[in-house]
């Protein structure tokens, strides 16, 4: 028996492409253009030149900064419902992963003239993504703020760890709710409560590799299985905080844990010499994005697909899964390069080669070699984290 006290997973696999909740496609109207209040700027940049988009289902105005909140790391505001592009400045000025760090507005009032009081204190954080590169990828992506954020309880981080940890909510894919950056202590945030919280950690980081997000998790093994770490709990009159000790779940001997990986990867390269092509499932007409947005694979280039693995139930997750009814193509016709069904393993990087000379003679298959399916090993434990600052 695990000594954790472990969640129900009610998390259900996600197709293809982001698999984290706490970016969603979202078409809510924004907080009104051109607003100023108390000096803080609401306003919508999406309709020009934006970083990124974020929706704030809490219900509170908050300020957003980058990784820390100082005021040369000000990005802009959101308010209460509202969901808006938040302003582009020198922040932004090269892809890059950061800490989404949102304070309320009456904390950044309170404590403009020494934010450093409001380290270690946000009223939420999240792991987000800027795409230089790609104005599309961009847009394809909505951070979400949880309106579980504000309350009079709270959790608090120590994550004196090499890991970036993002606790969700309900299952390895569900909803954000914490993010604290590797090498951290003492992040506290406010929640709400009256419900039960399922909370399940994994660690995220930027491949500069691969230009992907890579999720894994922190896992146990009993029995010849693998379950995740999970905990479940209450905040409530009798119960007001809950502490998480990153580095306690690696050093328990009883029940130490490793890393794993929550998905299998696919490379898709485009050497069709006259159109860029998308991937599609099963004859829908909305691509699948990657997760850092991406969904149109320019001519020579790549991007890369995340497969996420099925919950079994019971703490379950599979080590592979079968990938079918995948097809290349592109808006300009229906019809598509179908690919044959295979099976993926978690951690692993597969490949599937596009060719042609334009949209109507396009063709895409699966990489083998003496046909065996070609797979890598991933290794992204190797590439160096991001510093925060």
């Amino acid at each position: 028996m695990l000594k954790r006290k472990l969640g129900l997973a009610v998390a259900a696999i996600l197709c293809v492409g982001l698999m984290t909740s706490c970016i969603i496609n979202d078409n809510r109207s924004n907080g009104g253009d051109n607003e100023v209040v108390n000096g803080i700027d609401y306003k919508d940049y999406s309709k020009s030149t934006y970083s990124i988009k974020v929706y704030n289902e809490s219900s509170k105005n908050v300020v957003c900064f980058q990784n820390t909140p100082r005021e040369a790391n000000l990005i802009s505001g959101v308010k209460a419902g509202a969901t808006v592009g938040l302003k582009k400045n020198s922040l932004f000025d090269s892809t890059h992963d950061f800490i989404l760090y949102v304070v309320t507005e009456e904390d950044y009032l309170a404590n403009k003239n020494d934010l450093s009081k409001l380290d270690n204190h946000p009223f939420a954080s999240l792991y987000a993504y800027y795409n230089a590169e790609s104005a599309e990828a961009t847009a394809n992506m909505v951070y979400h703020i949880s309106k579980n954020m504000g309350g009079e309880y709270y959790i608090l981080i120590n994550n004196n760890t090499n890991y970036n940890v993002e606790l969700r909510q309900n299952g390895l894919y569900g909803e954000s709710l914490a993010f604290a950056g590797h090498n951290t202590v003492q992040t506290k945030i406010n929640m709400m409560g009256g419900e039960d919280y399922h909370i399940y950690p994994v660690f995220r980081k930027y491949s500069r590799k691969y230009g992907e997000i890579i999720t894994t998790f922190p896992k146990y093994t009993e029995n010849g299985k693998d379950y995740p770490v999970a905990f479940s709990f209450s905040l409530d009159d009798e119960t007001y905080s809950q502490e998480f000790n990153v580095s306690k779940w690696f050093d328990e001997d009883a029940q130490k844990a490793s890393e794993a990986a929550t998905a299998a990867y696919v490379a898709i390269h485009n050497g069709n010499t006259g159109t860029g092509a998308s991937l599609y499932k099963g004859g829908t007409a909305e691509a699948l994005k990657t997760s850092t947005g991406g969904k149109m694979i320019n001519t020579d280039k790549t991007l890369i697909f995340e497969v996420p693995m099925v919950d079994l139930g019971n703490y379950n997750y599979s080590k592979s899964v079968t990938v079918s009814g995948w097809e290349i193509g592109t808006p300009m016709s229906t019809d598509r390069a179908t690919l044959e069904s295979i099976e993926v393993e978690a951690g692993k990087m597969y490949y599937i080669e596009i060719a042609g000379s334009n949209y109507v003679n396009l063709t895409a298959a699966w990489k083998k070699t003496n046909g065996v399916l070609d797979a890598d090993e991933t290794h992204f434990e190797d590439e160096p984290l991001t510093e925060f600052k």
